[in-house]
């Protein structure tokens, strides 16, 4: 799918990229852009066996996702919160936009 297509040109020297799931179709990785860059490539098939340990894991306190959350909107400005993710900042891991009478 297009997704392949420029993946590489968007992932850092030494990054990371994650597969998730089985594409229906066959799909085209340009290996030398991967080589070049150095790029690990990692394979999910499914989360059924690794989703509920990832939930206790974030219950207990032994992963803290608050580092990942890169900017907090209130529901009034979901506009400027979408305008940002537009952005594609690098930076910029996990936009929120909260509902009426939620914490963040």
């Amino acid at each position: 799918p297009k997704a392949f297509a420029n993946l590489f040109d968007i992932v850092r020297p030494g990054g990371a990229v994650v597969l998730v799931g089985l594409p229906v179709e066959t799909v085209e990785l340009n290996v030398p852009a991967a080589i070049s860059k150095e790029v690990r490539i990692e394979t999910v098939f499914r989360y059924a066996n690794i989703f509920d340990r990832a939930l206790q894991l974030i219950a207990s306190g032994k992963v803290d996702l608050k580092p990942l959350i890169t900017g907090t909107y209130d529901f009034s400005e979901s506009i400027k919160a979408f305008e940002r993710a537009a952005q594609g900042k690098p930076q910029d891991v996990k936009l929120q936009i909260l509902l009426t009478g939620e914490k963040g």
